[in-house]
């Protein structure tokens, strides 16, 4: 190699494995609350969208979306709850978000989503919703 030359880049790591998405569903009254924690961002949205419309197309009574253990919110994270919400207005079925931590409220806001959706600080005031 010449003193002329460019050093060689270091080598690109790819990771095996995509995170994997946390999440947990419960039942509560006649309610489903989906409880995500972690990051809601481009690696984990196709998991997460693929889960909440199964969640959706099975649920009779409204779906609670809880972000309250969310620690990161990426736009395409954004762009899944509105699609969701959108999808949610053209069934029985209702999506509420739960988003209370600055980095996620800020977020939804920043963004203007919070115009787009259902947005409220906690679950017991979603389910309070008619």
């Amino acid at each position: 190699m010449s003193s002329n030359e460019p050093p060689e880049p270091p080598p690109l790591v790819i990771p095996d494995e995509q995170p994997a998405l946390q999440c947990s569903v419960s039942r509560r009254g006649s309610a489903v609350v989906v409880a995500v924690a972690d990051e809601l961002d481009l690696l984990t949205v196709p998991e997460f969208s693929r889960t909440l419309t199964a969640i959706q197309a099975a649920a009779a009574g409204p779906v609670v979306l809880d972000l309250t253990a969310v620690t990161f919110l990426d736009s395409s994270g954004i762009n899944a709850i509105v699609r969701a919400s959108r999808d949610a207005d053209d069934n029985p079925t209702r999506l509420r978000v739960v988003a209370d931590g600055p980095t996620v409220l800020k977020t939804i806001q920043l963004a203007g989503a919070h115009e787009l959706i259902t947005l409220v600080p906690t679950v017991d005031d979603a389910l309070a919703l008619p």
